[in-house]
């Protein structure tokens, strides 16, 4: 089983409702400054958490949600679907972020992880591809080194849920590679009166970028990079430079 397809059966159950720990409910909205008169796009939408709490942030805001996996898309679509507020407004796409169309102007991105799937001419292809949709002023707003670390974690229960007489549970690790890569193990059990009755093991394997390496690859003449807190960057549009003549 993919890490889509284990994500799609149990990361709702895990996440679901909301805890106050929840990322999506401490996102720097007002730090971000996104445009909401133009089209928001949220990168790699996954099964449409964020893509439902960027929308109800802005609800009057357009909507592009980006997935290109067909497993997340689905949960994606139906989750859109479900709402009468969010369906009018919000387009789904199936390409990657690379590939996709994209409205000509946009006031804002969320990018939260999928940067260190890419390799680095795909990097430098994404960051060209936000300076020529984003107007100026606008702002992708960017989670913070996943995927580096000083060394391997150790195995270790990130989240843990029940439904009826079943308890899930997601079991996590990370271990460097010599190709620069870091090997991301998650560890699915299902358990039934304290008993495991299932278990589903994903790998995958993202670089291991340091932020460093990501903030030395962002355009300077197209970009201005803000420190928001500990756990988000905005990476900002300028405006572009013209030669004066």
């Amino acid at each position: 089983m993919s890490e889509y397809e284990a994500w799609a059966e149990f990361g709702d159950a895990l996440r679901l409702p909301v805890k106050d720990t929840d990322f999506v409910t401490d996102i720097p909205w007002e730090a971000a400054d996104f445009k909401p008169e133009l089209p928001l796009i949220d990168i790699g939408s996954g099964s449409g958490l964020t893509t439902v709490t960027l929308a109800e942030r802005y609800p009057e805001a357009e909507i592009v949600a980006v997935e290109p996996d067909w497993v997340m898309r689905s949960l994606l679509m139906l989750r859109i679907a479900e709402r009468d507020d969010l369906r009018p407004r919000t387009t789904v796409l199936p390409e990657s972020i690379l590939d996709s169309w994209l409205p000509d102007q946009c006031g804002g991105a969320l990018l939260f992880n999928v940067i260190y799937f890419l390799g680095e001419r795909q990097r430098e292809a994404f960051w060209q591809r936000m300076a020529r949709v984003l107007v100026p002023g606008a702002p992708v707003l960017m989670s913070r080194s996943y995927g580096a670390g000083d060394g391997p974690v150790e195995r270790k229960l990130s989240a843990s849920a029940s439904m009826g007489r079943q308890e899930y549970q997601r079991w996590f690790a990370a271990t460097p590679l010599d190709d620069g890569r870091v090997e991301i193990t998650n560890d699915y059990l299902t358990l039934r009166d304290g008993e495991v009755v299932r278990e589903v093991s994903t790998r995958v394997r993202p670089y291991g970028l340091s932020e460093d390496t990501i903030v030395d690859e962002i355009p300077v003449g197209s970009f201005g990079i803000e420190e928001i807190d500990d756990r988000y960057l905005a990476v900002r549009r300028h405006p572009d430079l013209r030669r004066r003549r």
